[in-house]
């Protein structure tokens, strides 16, 4: 008959956050949890490690994306800005349009509409003044562009030559 092997004690350690000790717990199978998985662990419970992410941002913001992020942690709204909603999800928008400059005054929380509305504000044709559809390019010059190239050109019919217009 085998002996079964002698259990390891379990060493002490502390959460990282709360500083409490911390429990080797048991798997789902009624084991107790194994010596590897339990020598990982830094915190006690989800919300200590919660606390424990918090502060660990770095330094600097070296890309868009991470200046984002940090724009969402730094700016926690409840409504829009603009509009005023409650009810739809919020956006927080850099007035410079840089998004590595976090400064609070920099940074205000508008909703989806009001968002895409403040970057795609109406900027006129370049050759027309009307109102920018594409490229620079009101819907009409746009859709010239893209059929011949040339934002200028058109027909009189589809019998005629391709003719420069003077807009």
């Amino acid at each position: 008959m085998r002996m079964p092997m002698p259990r390891k004690p379990t060493p002490i350690r502390f959460c990282a956050s709360c500083g409490k000790q911390l429990i080797r717990g048991m798997e789902r199978d009624g084991q107790l949890q194994s010596l590897l998985h339990f020598s990982r662990r830094k915190f006690c419970d989800m919300a200590c490690m919660a606390q424990g992410f918090k502060g660990r941002f770095k330094i600097t913001v070296t890309s868009p994306t991470e200046g984002r992020y940090r724009a969402r942690t730094i700016k926690r709204a409840v409504r829009c800005e603009a509009c005023g909603t409650t009810r739809k999800r919020l956006d927080v928008h850099h007035l410079d349009e840089n998004s590595l400059n976090n400064d609070p005054a920099n940074l205000i929380a508008l909703c989806r509409s009001c968002h895409l509305r403040q970057h795609r504000k109406m900027v006129p044709c370049s050759i027309c003044g009307n109102p920018q559809k594409g490229l620079g390019y009101c819907d009409k010059h746009y859709q010239r562009f893209k059929k011949w190239g040339d934002p200028l050109a058109f027909k009189r019919n589809q019998h005629s030559p391709l003719s420069q217009s003077a807009d």
